[in-house]
């Protein structure tokens, strides 16, 4: 299988798997919510392109192992037909995970949805976004953080305000966590923010990091770098 461009393919949301010959189609869809179409559909490409099964993965996405090489396109084309939305993998921004925060959930503080949703449509912030490596944001509805939002480049759960005259339930934010074979918590910052606030912490850090990481440097690494009162002062936080 030569002149493949795999990282190409990656950016789509095809890895190649351990078996010669065979990619693992991912998917992934706003706040992580599957409809009963996308799961039909899900279950429909498995037998007809892979082996019959989907996987659900760490990052809240669906996955179909055993799609051949000369299937992509179609497999494409069926996905987009569903509205099914492709996830990635690289030196990208990976799936934004988040819990169903305040929506259903007893312990949900804040509306993560309303954020997730903010994040991509107000700031253009995506999954397959380009960046120097890999980069992950969770969003936890609560300091519970199912989704292990100390673990990410930007981690956010929702927090009760202190009380007073009009409390309020806000966000904090951890900068520079990551998981895998070195993993570390990520710096939090001492503010209980707003979800406008959150919005402008997010854009600043994603921009410092497009024009500051080097290639395959994580967040973490370039702000132990950078320095935290540099870093810090450099985002005006």
């Amino acid at each position: 299988m030569e002149n493949i461009d795999y990282e190409g393919l990656k950016g789509r949301g095809f890895l190649r798997q351990r078996q010669e010959g065979f990619f693992i189609f991912r998917t992934r869809m706003s706040e992580g919510v599957y409809k009963k179409g996308h799961l039909i559909k899900l279950a429909a490409i498995a037998e007809k392109y892979g082996k019959g099964f989907i996987h659900a993965t760490v990052r809240q996405g669906m996955e179909i192992p055993f799609i051949s090489l000369n299937d992509i396109p179609a497999v494409e084309a069926d996905m987009k037909a569903a509205g099914i939305k492709p996830g990635t993998s690289g030196a990208r921004l990976r799936a934004v995970t988040c819990c169903p925060g305040n929506n259903w959930c007893k312990a949900g503080l804040v509306d993560t949805f309303s954020l997730f949703e903010r994040i991509e449509k107000e700031l253009g912030i995506k999954c397959g976004m380009d960046l120097p490596h890999k980069f992950k944001i969770a969003i936890s509805g609560c300091p519970n953080t199912c989704t292990r939002a100390q673990a990410a480049e930007i981690g956010i759960h929702g927090q009760a305000a202190q009380a007073g005259p009009s409390p309020r339930s806000g966000f904090i934010v951890y900068l520079g966590g990551c998981g895998g074979r070195s993993p570390r918590s990520g710096l939090k910052l001492d503010n209980i923010f707003t979800e406008d606030e959150v919005l402008m912490v997010i854009a600043r850090v994603v921009k410092f990091y497009k024009e500051n990481a080097k290639s395959r440097q994580r967040l973490g690494v370039l702000i132990d770098e950078t320095g935290k009162e540099r870093f810090l002062k450099a985002l005006a936080i």
